[in-house]
């Protein structure tokens, strides 16, 4: 599993700089804003998480009060929803090899979903459900 990190509010005014990821609130109903690389979201109380890409840029990804699931990374101009329409509590799990990496999360009920990039192609695929540690 790849290396990620969630900032709490009381740690994103110093790690702002560092990092580049901001992100929860204290009511996990709660939405919070969340910044990172310069582009400002409106993400649920599990905020945003980092992830250093071995072979790709790094990236931000966090999902909205509604559900939607979104990312940004250096140069997207904004937060993106993340294609294939799906919908998430937050996410749980990066990984990568050299030919992609896949994000996986999980819904308010429990169901576990990955996507997967293709390197080759730079091209996310759609939502698919898994019940297995990796995606």
């Amino acid at each position: 599993m790849k290396s990620r990190f969630r900032l709490s509010a009381a740690v994103a005014a110093v790690s702002l700089a560092a990092a580049g990821a901001v992100g929860v609130s204290t009511t996990p109903a709660a939405a919070a804003s969340a910044t990172c690389f310069g582009y400002t979201g409106n993400l649920n109380a599990y905020g945003a998480d980092y992830v250093a890409w071995q072979y790709g840029p790094s990236e931000c990804f966090g999902v909205a009060p509604s559900g939607t699931i979104w990312h940004t990374w250096s140069g997207a101009g904004s937060w993106k929803e993340m294609p294939g329409d799906g919908r998430a509590s937050r996410f749980i799990g990066y990984f990568e090899n050299s030919a992609g990496k896949a994000v996986k999360v999980v819904t308010e009920a429990g169901n576990y979903y990955c996507n997967y990039d293709d390197y080759a192609t730079n091209t996310w695929g759609g939502w698919y459900g898994t019940s297995t540690d990796h995606c």
